[in-house]
This record gives structure tokens, C-alpha cells and sequence, in this order.
């Protein structure tokens, strides 16, 4: 099997403008136009699955669109032809923002192209072609590097919150290593997934401490009691009472997700660890 080449058009890149990075959450339907070609069987469908576990974009492929648009929504693509101003109309009717169309031809080669389509302006914001030898199909690593040309970098920027309420006011709190200032606080918008220390300090008072591993697009609050020294722990806050609780709230994105505190001389393995 020979290896993929290098583009026709060169990885052709052609973008627009720069302009302010467009909405991480915006909504993004991605279609395929055949000219009369069965290569690549499920390229939609592998960008689709990319975009969704690597954005915060609401993607939807062609069969979550045509259950929207209607059974005739493969018949409007052909019409189109590929034309971006009517193909943000199909992109309209179902409330997108943007439109990636992925097209594929046989020219010999296969001929794999891609266009970022916006729908309030009816231009193609970015557009990418390759040609691929018949018989291969691009890898995971090429599918991440068509999205890297095609998408806004900020695309790819994924964040989460933490938001740490103390029992005291004026405990200083420290994430990832960075001062965030005396509670109460803010919550603290930080890139995700990742694994940050936090800690909650109060002159008097026992240094609260955690790990919190923060999944993308989740607020996850972290309540720090604090106690002078000495202090035993509530009931509640036992290592077997806190792994209950955090297995059925935690971990759903897009959910807040609640920490009871514990102990110094605590410690609980659920994702992260509470010292």
C-alpha cells in the first residue's frame, strides 16, 4: 500500500481574514458531497467523532442533520453542488453556525476536500484539499491534521472551572501552583483535562489541600472546611462517605460536580486525590 502523497493543491489552505476567534460552543453540522465516487466510506463520520472528543462544539454528522433537515437532505447536497452559499442555507434551516463540507472525487487519485462554510455570511472561512492514493485512507493522525488546518486553533482550547468555597473568609487559596486571591473567591476558569492542586490556608487553621483532576466543560467545586487544630472530623467527612457521594455526582461534563472536603490527614482516590 503506497503512502498517502502530499496534496495535489499541496494541503491546500486557503483561509480568510482574521477575525475575532468564533463561539468554542457553536453549533457545527458536518455533510459529504460525492462526485459520483464510494471512496473513503465514513470520512464524515471520523471528523465528526474527532471534532466532538476534541472540542467543545456541538457537532452534528449527516445522520443527526437529516433527521432535522429531512429525509431529502442528501438531495439538497447534490443540488448545491457544493456551493457554499446555498449550502448554508441546509446549515440555516437546521440552526448551525458553520458547515464542514467534506467532498470527495476520483481523478485517478482521490481527491479529498474540506471547507468551513459560515452560515450568517454564506463565505467559506477555510477551505483544505489532498489527494489520496485509491485503495488508502488517511490515518488518525492525518484526520487531526486536516481539523488543525480547517478549525480556529481556539477550537481546540478546552476549559473547565473550579470554584473553591471555603468555610473561611479570607483563607488564601492557591491553584496550580498560582495565587487566586482570599474567599470567597471567583470561580477559576482554567484549560482542561488537567490535574491541579489546590489549597485553601488560614492563619490558625489546619491548610486544607486536594488534587482535582478537571474534566473540559464541567464546573467542579471543591468545599473546603477549614478547622483549627486538633479538630476531628465530622461523620460526613469519612474517606467511605465521600467516595459514595463523589461516584454519583461526579464526573459528567458539562455538570457540576461536588467535593465534600476532608482532613489533612484524609485522603480519598476518586479521579484526584483529597488530602
Amino acid at each position: 500500500m503506497r503512502a498517502l502523497v502530499p496534496a495535489v493543491l499541496a494541503i491546500a489552505t486557503i483561509a480568510r481574514a482574521a477575525h475575532a476567534d468564533p463561539d468554542p460552543r457553536r453549533k457545527v453540522i458536518v455533510l459529504e458531497y460525492r462526485a459520483s465516487s464510494s471512496a473513503l466510506p465514513g470520512i464524515a463520520r471520523r471528523l465528526v467523532d474527532v471534532l466532538a472528543k476534541q472540542t467543545s462544539l456541538a457537532v452534528l454528522g449527516p445522520d443527526q442533520t437529516r433527521a432535522i433537515y429531512g429525509e431529502h437532505l442528501g438531495q439538497a447536497i447534490v443540488r448545491c453542488g457544493g456551493e457554499a452559499e446555498c449550502i448554508a442555507q441546509i446549515g440555516q434551516k437546521v440552526g448551525a453556525a458553520e458547515v464542514v463540507l467534506v467532498g470527495v472525487s476520483e481523478l485517478g487519485d482521490v481527491i479529498l476536500t474540506m471547507q468551513r462554510i459560515d452560515v450568517a455570511s454564506h463565505a467559506v472561512e477555510t477551505r483544505i484539499a489532498d489527494s489520496i492514493p485509491a485503495g488508502t485512507t488517511p490515518s488518525d493522525q492525518q484526520i487531526d491534521q486536516y481539523l488543525s488546518r480547517l478549525m480556529p486553533p481556539s477550537d481546540f482550547l478546552r476549559f473547565g472551572v473550579i470554584d473553591v468555597i471555603a468555610s473561611q473568609a479570607g483563607a488564601r487559596v492557591t491553584i496550580g501552583g498560582q495565587k487566586r486571591g482570599a474567599t470567597p473567591i471567583q470561580p477559576v476558569k482554567l484549560r482542561a483535562p488537567a490535574l491541579y492542586d489546590v489549597r485553601v490556608e488560614k492563619d490558625g487553621f489546619v491548610p486544607f489541600t486536594t488534587k482535582v483532576q478537571l474534566p473540559p466543560d464541567a464546573t467542579f467545586r471543591v468545599n473546603a472546611t477549614l478547622q483549627r487544630p486538633g479538630g476531628g472530623a465530622a461523620w460526613w467527612q469519612h474517606w467511605y462517605v465521600i467516595t459514595a457521594a463523589a461516584l454519583i455526582v461526579g464526573g459528567a461534563a458539562g455538570t457540576t460536580i461536588y467535593f465534600t472536603t476532608l482532613k489533612t490527614s484524609d485522603r480519598v482516590n476518586v479521579g484526584g486525590m483529597l488530602h
